[in-house]
């Protein structure tokens, strides 16, 4: 049985030991940048859901009432399929977001 090696890569506790400034609010509720970065990040990620949301019911909605109307339903097809694609590309920019809080041990983005 092989011994694992595990990396961990704690930037704001070196800075901390070091005495750098601001550093030693790491710990606390007012982290400083990390902070301000994470409610940005969670923020953009609350409006891209209401978005795609929107989209979705946008094109939905163009669907119903194309009448059959073939440049109608292609808009409204394509609108549906946007919100699609733009669903996946969140899901995979949060799925990153949340490899790299896992190899660097820190927090950008909590769900609550």
């Amino acid at each position: 049985m092989q011994k694992q090696l595990a990396i961990t890569l704690d930037i704001a506790g070196e800075a901390s030991k070091q005495g750098l400034n601001g550093a030693s609010l790491h710990n606390s509720s007012d982290g400083g940048f990390s902070v301000f970065f994470g409610g940005i990040m969670s923020a953009a990620m609350s409006v891209a859901v209401v978005l795609v949301l929107v989209f979705l019911v946008w094109g939905g909605i163009e669907w119903i009432t194309s009448s059959g109307d073939k440049s109608k339903m292609e808009g409204a097809r394509n609108k549906i399929s946007n919100a699609i694609i733009g669903l996946i590309i969140l899901a995979a920019a949060t799925a990153l977001f949340m490899l790299v809080q896992q190899f660097l041990g820190i927090k950008v983005l909590t769900f609550k």
